[in-house]
């Protein structure tokens, strides 16, 4: 009945003494450092698939993805054009007996899973003589992964089964998916579990960086609550699988409660170590992993220093260039003026000068024509030419859009051109930003720009969250913003800010295409990407076509969540398939 490919939550065969694991501690150690390995670096292959790593944002408005090879195209490619199917996307690591797209996407996740599972069900077996506190440690970061690779799956496919124990190859194995609502409760009560067993401080020995703590369980808390609350999951109908089946406001209020929570712990700080705020934002993606101080961080995948980021998006114009991630133009509008205006093509004066006075992050985010680099790769004072017939213009693995991916990217001390140079690519599953951000969405949606979340030590307004992270951008503050706007604060202006912010401050990092689903305003959005023709004039001066199509985006109602694969459905007859697919 199962083919020839055993479900991912059974025991492996090579797995044969639990006995032998657990009844000694640095074996144990090692099992659970091992259980680490399951989660996914986004940073470097979101996506993979035939051709090479295509971030997730190319396959959603932040980015097109370009193929060195375009008869081959990317998953996300394939996405964005609506061709893909229960059938034909890869969802199993190679070692499962399939080709492998990338550790993000896998319905795989049940094999991370399966190790916390084991370790949950066999850490009695711990010598008598382990500490309480290292015995709780283990078990608290074993549900926190378990808990983890529920949320990865939530995500993406709604209702999953819910895998609390370790399945022996005797089992029934053909479980069901859960209710959106059991799963989300399944979530926040391990969560809560945990962080009652893991340390109450934040890790900061360079050997334990990277360990989940107590923060990094309330911070994912905090993020399913958010989702819970939103109108994807939040609302009528008759598919538990997809939803709740009623509209509760108050969903709002827990999930600014649970954000509100991981503030009060006094743990984090947003990353400003200098008044300069597009260094202070580039920073927290390159240099913090060699050492440096940042408590911004709460949880991620950490990664030996390599140069795989700098190739799949090196531009052209360089030695070995791929294109890769390119941002589209409908990103680059969305960045505000430097004053907190919005960026008007309409503005006669913005429309001749794009890239100036913009945004902070648009400048540690995004390569753009005339852009300036004392160093870049193999050459120096270089100055980038997006404008047709310039060096880095468009063609075969080059940009469609005049644009190429600087956030993440290390082009200062890596040369891909020579093969040479690595940097820190640490991928945040959590950072103090994001948390922030959560606050001043669910409590402007809770009550509005005032709310604050009752009993709080340090409360903070949706306002007062959001000015912290627009400030270390070195952005002003709403207030002054709105006024420079001309518009009154409220909880509709609010809201509209907070979801650019998180455009903005969240770009390219996995969030913008789960956003704009659970928002459910997809279908409001251009269903195609714009890049921008520019051309050079004789003068030496620059015209901007900021409204060429560059790539045709399909969104069909289906696509509100993944196709369960195929295979899982063929071998499960309790296996429902997603609405659509």
């Amino acid at each position: 009945m199962y083919g020839c490919k055993r479900p991912l939550y059974v025991v492996p065969v090579e797995f044969k003494s639990a006995e032998y694991v657990f009844s000694d501690s640095a074996r144990a150690e090692f099992f659970m450092n091992n259980a680490y390995t399951d989660l996914p670096a986004d940073v470097s292959n979101s996506f993979n698939w035939l051709d090479g790593n295509a971030m997730l944002a190319s396959a959603s408005d932040e980015a097109m993805h370009i193929s060195t090879n375009k008869t081959s195209p990317s998953a996300a490619q394939r996405m964005s054009a609506g061709n893909w199917n229960p059938s034909n996307m890869r969802y199993y690591r190679a070692s499962d007996g399939a080709g492998e797209i990338g550790s993000w996407l896998k319905w795989g996740g049940y094999h991370g899973n399966r190790k916390a599972n084991t370790a949950i069900k066999n850490l009695h077996l711990l010598p008598t003589t382990v500490s309480e506190r290292y015995r709780n440690r283990l078990m608290g970061e074993a549900l926190f992964l378990r808990a983890l690779h529920h949320w990865f799956l939530f995500q993406k496919w709604g209702g999953i089964p819910v895998v609390d124990k370790s399945f022996e190859a005797s089992d029934d194995v053909l479980v069901p998916r859960n209710s959106v609502r059991t799963v989300v409760d399944f979530i926040t009560r391990s969560c809560d579990e945990a962080a009652a067993l893991l340390p109450d401080e934040s890790y900061t020995e360079p050997t334990e960086v990277g360990r989940a703590d107590r923060g990094s369980c309330m911070a994912l808390k905090a993020k399913v609550l958010l989702y819970a609350a939103s109108p994807l999951y939040n609302r009528a109908g008759d598919d538990s699988l997809t939803s709740y089946g009623n509209v509760d406001a108050g969903r709002w209020a827990l999930a600014a409660k649970a954000a509100q929570d991981v503030v009060d712990l006094g743990w984090y700080q947003l990353y400003q170590p200098t008044a300069d705020g597009a260094r202070n934002y580039k920073e927290y993606f390159n240099e913090w992993g060699a050492g440096n101080g940042n408590r911004e961080f709460i949880f991620g995948r950490l990664r030996t220093p390599n140069r795989d980021t700098e190739n799949d998006n090196f531009p052209a114009g360089f030695t070995n260039a791929k294109g890769g991630t390119c941002p589209s133009q409908d990103l680059v509008d969305a960045y505000e003026m430097k004053d907190g205006t919005l960026f008007s093509w309409d503005d006669p004066a913005q429309a001749k000068d794009p890239y100036l006075d913009r945004d902070p992050r648009f400048y540690a985010s995004i390569i753009y024509n005339g852009a300036k680099y004392a160093k870049f790769a193999n050459k120096s004072n270089y100055t980038f030419q997006t404008y047709t017939g310039g060096e880095n213009a468009q063609g075969l693995a080059k940009t469609e859009t005049s644009y190429y991916l600087l956030k993440f990217t290390d082009y200062a001390n890596v040369n891909p051109a020579g093969n040479s140079g690595n940097a820190y690519h640490n991928w945040s599953y959590f950072r103090y930003a994001e948390v922030l951000l959560n606050l001043a969405e669910a409590g402007n949606e809770a009550g509005g720009p005032a709310y604050v979340v009752p009993a709080s030590n340090n409360p903070l307004t949706p306002v007062m969250a959001l000015n912290l992270v627009r400030a270390r951008a070195g952005m002003p503050d709403v207030e002054t913003s709105f006024a420079n706007r001309g518009i009154a604060l409220t909880q509709e202006n609010l809201r509209a800010l907070i979801r650019n912010e998180r455009r903005i401050e969240l770009a390219f990092e996995n969030q913008r295409y789960f956003d704009v689903r659970r928002w459910m305003i997809i279908e409001d959005l251009p269903q195609f990407i714009r890049g921008c023709m520019i051309t050079k004039e004789s003068d030496g001066s620059f015209t901007y076509d900021p409204d060429v199509r560059v790539e045709n985006k399909v969104f069909e109602e289906k696509h509100y969540f993944f196709p369960i694969p195929q295979t899982e459905v063929n071998r499960n007859p309790n296996m429902r398939q997603n609405p659509g697919w």
